[in-house]
């Protein structure tokens, strides 16, 4: 098959567990969106990065790699064009207020350390026993917060400004707690999508979390989406990941690939589990050989 566009997650894919792009991964990127690289059919490729990160904190990967990228951002939540497209979006979906009161509500009742998502900023209640949790988390993903020192009242969150997130995140330290607690809430929150996801880093150990997200989003839906809009068949999709937030990602698209060090679902609905690691270049090495480029590009 002749790939024309690549999916990468960011976290634990892209992304060593020292939170960096590696050299490998740079030069061969860089080579495959090179303006005289075409695939097998004379098309060139293009990049797609889908996280749970906000785009804001996808920029900085795509910084890193050194190429022009399309983003989808919040598991699904947001799609926008490259640098040389002025960034437009291309798709957004957003928590009306309804949906917002009841998440804040249960977090507060629960005492969920929750996430807001803002256009600049992730909003918090400054719960001085969980601050840990955004201290973690900004240090693994680059997050800037701004804490709200009042609770929520009457379901909503006082001295933040008024706007409509992408998503809303509760930030858990258990993996087994996260998983219980997910099949809980589904009928709790029947209008919204819920979705596990995970971080890592070699300092900072793991978090897991549950991504409260407008209904029927998802990183593979959004992937979906966003092909129609370009007119790329999914079959010429190539995507990697490693977390369950993948899933729906890896099994639409003509070919998923799950890294070495992704969780036992991901592996199994994936279509290929990489005998790499995200630490072992996974991503760059199975490029190199789906596209038969040169092989010093690993070094």
């Amino acid at each position: 098959m002749s790939y024309r566009l690549i999916a990468l997650d960011l976290d634990g894919t892209i992304l060593n567990n020292d939170k960096k792009v590696s050299e490998n991964s740079k030069r061969v990127l860089q080579y495959l969106c090179n303006n005289t690289f075409k695939n097998e059919n004379g098309e060139r490729v293009e990049v797609v990065l889908a996280s749970g990160r906000a785009t804001y904190l996808i920029q900085p990967v795509e910084e890193a790699l050194g190429i022009d990228c399309y983003f989808i951002g919040y598991n699904g939540s947001i799609c926008i064009s490259t640098k040389k497209q002025n960034r437009k979006t291309i798709f957004s979906n957003r928590l009306n207020k309804t949906l917002q009161s009841s998440i804040y509500e249960f977090a507060d009742k629960n005492k969920y350390f929750l996430n807001v998502y803002g256009p600049e900023y992730v909003y918090g209640i400054d719960f001085p026993e969980l601050r840990h949790k955004a201290v973690q988390y900004a240090s693994m993903t680059g997050a800037k917060y701004q804490y709200i020192k009042e609770s929520y009242k009457c379901g909503i969150l006082e001295n933040m400004p008024d706007f409509e997130p992408n998503k809303c995140l509760a930030i858990f330290e258990d993996n087994d707690f996260v998983d219980e607690q997910i099949e809980l809430l589904r009928p709790v929150f029947s209008e919204l999508s819920l979705v596990k996801s995970n971080c890592h880093s070699k300092e900072q150990g793991y978090q897991y979390y549950i991504e409260f997200l407008p209904k029927g989003i998802n990183k593979g839906q959004s992937l979906v989406d966003f092909c129609k809009c370009q007119n790329i068949p999914l079959e010429q999709v190539v995507a990697f990941g490693d977390a369950e937030n993948d899933i729906e990602m890896l099994s639409q698209v003509g070919l998923g690939i799950c890294l070495q060090n992704g969780t036992e679902p991901t592996k199994k609905i994936s279509k290929m589990v990489s005998e790499y690691t995200n630490d072992q270049d996974g991503v760059a090495r199975e490029l190199i050989k789906l596209f038969n480029l040169p092989l010093d590009l690993i070094q």
